[in-house]
């Protein structure tokens, strides 16, 4: 193996750990935005939940406003 194949080898070697710590950082990044995303999701959801409250206010607001009564 002559001198400058050795020093390509090294710095081919070099490039590939710099591409293994960028897509560490980008593997993180992602990991972070997906937990927010989680979180976002995860909070719709819960106001999910309220949908068959609001509903049946609903219906019966229209109940009420049909029939003339107060609701």
């Amino acid at each position: 193996m002559t001198e400058d194949e050795k020093m390509e080898f090294w710095k081919s070697l070099a490039r590939l750990n710099d591409d293994c710590l960028a897509l560490t950082e980008a593997t993180t990044k992602l990991a972070d935005v997906d937990q927010t995303h989680q979180r976002i999701a995860e909070a719709h959801e819960r106001r999910l939940d309220h949908l068959p409250v609001v509903q049946q206010w609903l219906t019966e607001k229209e109940r009420a406003r049909e029939t003339g009564e107060q609701a």
